[in-house]
């Protein structure tokens, strides 16, 4: 079952722990194996990714600007982009990896994880707004999206120019475009968990203008429209076999 890889607005540190490997691809239809990956902000489609089999993955989530904290990493340089793991952690990554692949439970693999993130970390030299940032980044969230950049300049106690200038600079895209990535998601989320729900209902709870306003935001950041995003690439079915 194919699992459409369109606009997301957070990124994903993924191990392949089994020397397991995906498949995606693009809209022209290039096809590139992928193994351990970082997957970036998307702001467009990137077309599919395909997976086979049973597979032992662990994921770490970051949220804004969280990967610019944790490894100093311009995150605009990494924008549309799936990244070997082992090109971010360098030197690190084989210890990691092995720790990762040899732990007895998922608790003992979030011990090593934490413990190399928080070494990242406190290598880092932050400056003050990295803060603020990330609190204006989860104010988006909590509104799904639906909030003005004078309120997040506000927020973050900075003029609207200073305020966009240095979200571009730590999460990689202006606030607006971040916003309408969060909207979006949003949105197929919500009919992703009330498939019953009309696109009118969708459309209108997540805060678009009109349908119209809606299907090009989707054909903006998926490629497709609504209907053809749920009907050709429909949620995969995972089944997670405890251990």
């Amino acid at each position: 079952m194919p699992q459409p890889l369109h606009a997301i607005y957070e990124y994903y540190l993924t191990f392949f722990l089994k020397d397991k490997f995906c498949t995606v691809r693009d809209s022209s239809g290039k096809e590139e194996t992928k193994t351990s990956s970082l997957v970036t902000f998307f702001t467009e489609s990137q077309g599919c990714v395909y997976y086979q089999g049973s597979y032992v993955l662990f994921c770490v989530q970051f949220k804004s600007n969280g990967l610019f904290a944790i490894f100093g990493i311009p995150q605009k340089m990494l924008i549309n982009s799936i990244i070997p793991i082992a090109d971010i952690l360098g030197n690190g990554y084989r210890l990691l990896n092995e720790q990762l692949g040899t732990s007895k439970d998922i608790f003992e693999m979030s011990k090593h994880m934490d413990k190399y993130l928080v070494q990242r970390l406190l290598s880092q030299n932050h400056n003050r707004h990295t803060a603020n940032i990330a609190n204006c980044s989860n104010l988006i969230l909590s509104k799904k999206g639906n909030i003005s950049l004078d309120n997040l300049a506000y927020n973050a106690n900075m003029s609207c120019r200073n305020f966009e200038r240095r979200f571009i600079d730590e999460i990689g895209m202006s606030p607006k475009l971040y916003s309408r990535i969060v909207r979006f998601y949003n949105a197929i989320e919500n009919k992703m968990l009330h498939p019953e729900k009309a696109w009118t209902d969708i459309t209108y709870e997540g805060g678009y203008y009109d349908q119209a306003h809606f299907i090009k935001e989707v054909k903006m950041f998926a490629a497709k429209s609504p209907q053809e995003l749920f009907m050709n690439t429909p949620p995969p079915k995972e089944e997670f076999i405890e251990k």
